[in-house]
């Protein structure tokens, strides 16, 4: 039996079994299944099998929610932007979907993926609220994202299989899926950081390197650009950081040319492209500035949206080839979810990344330290994603939503932590003003 498709059964079993008792392993389980995508990544052994393991999983986890009390809802207000900006976004979907939508039927089929996401997020951050939850979480992300790089550069080097490259991964075409990667190479980079066991920096580290691979060969502009930012940034904090500094510089020199290296020149070429004139650009660059001008065009003749993925219904209506999709995260959900539904979406990733950046600023996080590891970390991934976000449209991909959760719930611990401490501290005043004898005859039973 492949390993694939008895790990993916054994888990599913698992969680759907035990979530109802312990719903933060379903919820872990839920959200490997979602970055692994096991009927994608081994396909050879789920040929024909439709079983809906996700499905089972979350639904697991959403009774254990329900039984525990749904959850731990203090504080949720620190986080209220990017809540209400979910909020906000998903409402805009609905709308559209059975009011404005020209073929409703597939409006609901990327909708609902959209409203799993916003249910999954409140399930999280009202369940994962302590440290061990928090970092067991984070780890769950880095090892999944991580393996699937494995994979990837395995069946490159010993297969001769550029997978990414034409196929994308998990219903994503490459470029998407050179995000994803770029979105995983601070991830693995800041949990390697903050590891105490070398073993485990070592394969974090490892687990970077294989991602930074995995951007080169997907052969994506985007995903090139991405990287580049994401390196300028962890250099910067790692010489900031770090006590050796000549060490980080030399071994800084070494990554980047090993990175050239294996870029290539057609690599090289490709990303240059990004630098010429549109007249000079090849059909693939060019259409980008062609798909924003048709989107921009219909978000102001249809301003309340034309329901999910609808726009790529009617994208011969703006000179473009019917079924093209916009190449920018916000153009495109303003066309389908209308100018209201895209100012959630922006709503939600932006205050996500405030509240990440501010939050790792405080007394409190500073006195913790791993707040200030992972609020860094998914502040640059955020930032890096938004920024490549103007060349590909992939709001259907879910670790771009599941890396701000980390985030949200780190910045919920930080703000129960110092709420929890600012009491205490406020206690300390009338402790001392109380007699010694009295404060002794209190505590000592008589």
């Amino acid at each position: 039996m492949e390993f694939g498709y008895l790990f993916t059964n054994v888990l599913a079993a698992l969680a759907t079994c035990f979530g109802w008792f312990s719903p933060v392993f379903a919820l872990w389980a839920y959200y490997a299944f979602s970055i692994l995508r096991p009927q994608f990544l081994w396909f050879w052994s789920f040929s024909g099998n439709t079983a809906r393991y996700s499905y089972w999983v979350a639904l697991s986890c959403l009774v254990g929610w329900v039984m525990q009390g749904f959850g731990d809802w203090a504080n949720m207000r620190k986080v209220r932007l990017a809540v209400w900006g979910m909020a906000i976004y998903l409402a805009c979907g609905v709308f559209t979907t059975y009011t404005q939508a020209i073929d409703q039927e597939r409006a609901v089929e990327f909708l609902l993926p959209q409203l799993k996401i916003g249910v999954m997020m409140m399930v999280t951050l009202t369940l994962i609220r302590t440290p061990e939850l928090i970092k067991g979480f984070a780890w769950v992300v880095c090892a999944t994202l991580g393996y699937l790089a494995w994979v990837f550069n395995s069946q490159y080097y010993f297969d001769g299989w550029n997978r990414v490259w034409p196929l994308g991964f998990g219903g994503i075409d490459n470029n998407g899926f050179a995000m994803v990667m770029v979105m995983a190479v601070p991830l693995s980079f800041f949990m390697g950081i903050n590891a105490k066991q070398l073993w485990i920096k070592g394969l974090c580290f490892l687990a970077a390197a294989l991602e930074v691979h995995v951007i080169l060969f997907s052969f994506s502009r985007g995903g090139q650009l991405g990287l580049i930012m994401v390196g300028c940034v962890l250099f910067i904090f790692a010489l900031v950081r770090l006590p050796n500094k000549l060490t980080t510089i030399a071994l800084t020199v070494v990554m980047v040319m090993i990175t050239l290296h294996l870029a290539g020149e057609g690599v090289r070429e490709r990303f240059m492209s990004i630098f010429v004139d549109k007249q000079e650009l090849d059909t693939s660059a060019a259409s980008r500035y062609d798909t924003w001008a048709a989107a921009w065009a219909s978000m102001k003749d249809h301003p309340l949206g034309l329901g999910p993925r609808n726009f790529n219904l009617i994208a011969d209506q703006y000179g473009l080839e019917r079924g093209k999709s916009v190449h920018n995260l916000f153009l495109q959900t303003g066309a389908d979810y209308g100018v209201l539904g895209m100012i959630g979406l922006a709503m939600f990733y932006l205050g996500t990344a405030w509240y990440t950046f501010r939050i790792g600023r405080t007394r409190t996080a500073r006195r913790q330290q791993w707040p200030v590891y992972v609020s860094t970390m998914v502040t640059v991934s955020l930032s890096v994603f938004l920024v490549c976000s103007t060349f590909i449209g992939m709001e259907s991909v879910e670790v771009g939503f599941i890396i701000c959760q980390i985030g949200l719930c780190t910045c919920l611990y930080v703000a129960d932590l110092g709420e929890a401490s600012a009491f205490s501290e406020s206690m300390l005043p009338e402790l001392v003003e109380v007699p010694e004898d009295q404060r002794l005859s209190e505590l000592v039973p008589a």
